[in-house]
């Protein structure tokens, strides 16, 4: 069966985002209220590794089996939502809250927006659908997890560190995208610092890369704050 092209909010888009939402609430609300940490240590520590190395294999099986799509140059898996992974599965192997402070806002943030407006061109079966929804569901799972069975928290000091990360890692992506290259339609776009995504996207709305970073971090800063408010409030009120 050969895929279509993907339609934005189509049916199959919609379908997939309840299942992946479905999922990921159903689950985290079913156990929250009998969870036992050493019951589900093996779960967690499994999931953790999971998305860590989905996203190290992801460059490989993209290369052997996306037809000549992709090269070493334009896998590299050092995007947001590939970092967020890391951080995410880092966290749930070693519970340091510096690793959730980044997954949390680049997770929920970026993560899902990559949900909502995908850089895919062609829909179910095309490999891209499938690896884009695998790995941005599954971090978003995790994070849901975190949130609403760990009960893990964010402080205002959360914030400023997911901000802090990004400010450093941001001129490094583009040092790499400028190093590695690439032949046309092969660039190193890490962060999409270089150039816009294939579809529709928040991004189409901003200046072409990189000067599309001016406008976009002071949103980025107000999404952010966004995702932390919930947590001053319940702060707030303990």
């Amino acid at each position: 069966m050969n895929p279509s092209e993907f339609i934005l909010f189509g049916s199959t888009h919609i379908l997939t985002l309840i299942f992946i939402f479905g999922i990921s609430f159903g689950f985290s609300f079913y156990i929250k209220d009998s969870y036992d940490s050493s019951k589900y240590s093996t779960f967690e520590s499994t999931l953790g590794y999971l998305l860590i190395f989905n996203e190290l294999l992801k460059p490989f099986y993209l290369i052997a089996l996306g037809e000549g799509a992709y090269r070493w140059t334009n896998t590299i898996p050092l995007h947001a939502c590939h970092i967020s992974s890391y951080a995410t599965g880092l966290f749930l192997l070693t519970r340091n809250q510096k690793y959730f402070d980044f997954a949390y806002f680049w997770g929920f943030g970026g993560g899902t927006m990559a949900l909502l407006t995908p850089d895919i061109e062609l829909t179910f079966p095309d490999l891209d659908f499938i690896t884009l929804f695998s790995g941005h569901g599954l971090l978003f799972f995790a994070l849901v997890y975190i949130v609403f069975v760990l009960k893990q928290n964010i402080t205002f000091n959360s914030y400023k560190n997911a901000l802090k990360f990004s400010f450093l890692i941001l001129p490094i992506a583009y040092l790499i995208n400028v190093i590695v290259g690439g032949d046309p339609g092969f660039e190193a776009n890490l962060w999409y610092l270089m150039k816009a995504p294939a579809g529709e996207s928040l991004l189409s709305f901003f200046p072409d890369p990189p000067l599309h970073i001016i406008p976009l971090f002071p949103l980025v800063m107000f999404v952010f704050f966004l995702l932390y408010l919930p947590f001053h409030l319940k702060n707030k009120t303990q």
